[in-house]
């Protein structure tokens, strides 16, 4: 079905409509790029990271209409997404008037992290060269990710890009939670101390990057006796088996430890 309105509606009188979220799934055909933030690791003179996804294949002629960085090593060109998408292909335009091949070998990563300034996620496509004003396509196979970063690998390497469209499906994550189970030697059907712990893990979150983060308890910590034999004398052990539950808005989720896998599409 293809429509701008979705309507919930419930017919007759005397009728009360509740909702706790609406969410709508499909195929919104468009390219990301232009809702997304462009940068780049440098920018030689007016040849911002923005005017590659400004939309305007006309300009493609034009050097005014593409960005290009200065020349370095590794230079990379980024785009936010600003939400996670499963990628189908990306379309890449090279200038037309002059050096071409400032785009032969750039590669295409796409992923969610900003390791390296995001040039170590998952490579979807290695670019040979683009002829002069022509735009190929690449196809990702429905990567996943919310950056898509083009690097060329190399000393005294300039990378230019005149268009940078993306197409695919999504957003594909609204929110992550995440249960943490662990044990402590403190009283934590204590309440007191039971949020100290939690403001503790919400500073070390926050270190991390993680600061749209709401903590709770889903149960009352419980208390677990560990007996042992040491030098033929009993001791006791009193230690608490506590859960939290994390909510992680979409921005926080991407930074997730390594170990924890957010909700697929």
């Amino acid at each position: 079905m293809v429509g701008r309105y979705m309507v919930v509606h419930i017919p007759g009188n005397d009728k009360i409509l509740s909702l706790a979220e609406v969410g709508v799934y499909g195929d919104l055909a468009g390219n990301r790029a232009v809702r997304g933030a462009a940068t780049q690791s440098s920018t030689s003179g007016d040849w911002f990271a923005e005017k590659a996804i400004d939309s305007n294949r006309g300009l493609q002629q034009l050097y005014t209409g593409c960005s290009s960085t200065l020349n370095q090593t590794n230079p990379w060109w980024r785009l936010d997404l600003r939400d996670v998408y499963r990628v189908s292909k990306v379309v890449v335009t090279n200038r037309r008037d002059c050096c071409t091949e400032q785009i032969n070998g750039a590669e295409i990563r796409i992923g969610n992290s900003l390791e390296n300034n995001g040039s170590n996620n998952p490579i979807c496509a290695v670019i040979p060269a683009i002829p002069a004003g022509e735009s190929y396509n690449y196809s990702c196979g429905g990567m996943e990710g919310r950056y898509v970063n083009l690097i060329v690998p190399g000393d005294m390497k300039t990378l230019s890009l005149c268009e940078l469209e993306v197409y695919g499906e999504g957003p594909c994550l609204k929110g992550s939670f995440v249960k943490m189970q662990f044990n402590s030697g403190n009283d934590l059907t204590d309440p007191s101390m039971r949020e100290n712990v939690l403001k503790q893990l919400g500073s070390a979150l926050a270190d991390r990057g993680l600061t749209d983060v709401t903590l709770r308890w889903t149960q009352t910590p419980e208390r677990v006796i560990q007996k042992g034999n040491d030098d033929k004398r009993e001791s006791v052990l009193s230690t608490f088996v506590n859960e939290a539950t994390l909510h992680l808005d979409p921005a926080s989720s991407l930074f997730l430890p390594h170990h924890v896998t957010p909700r697929k599409c």
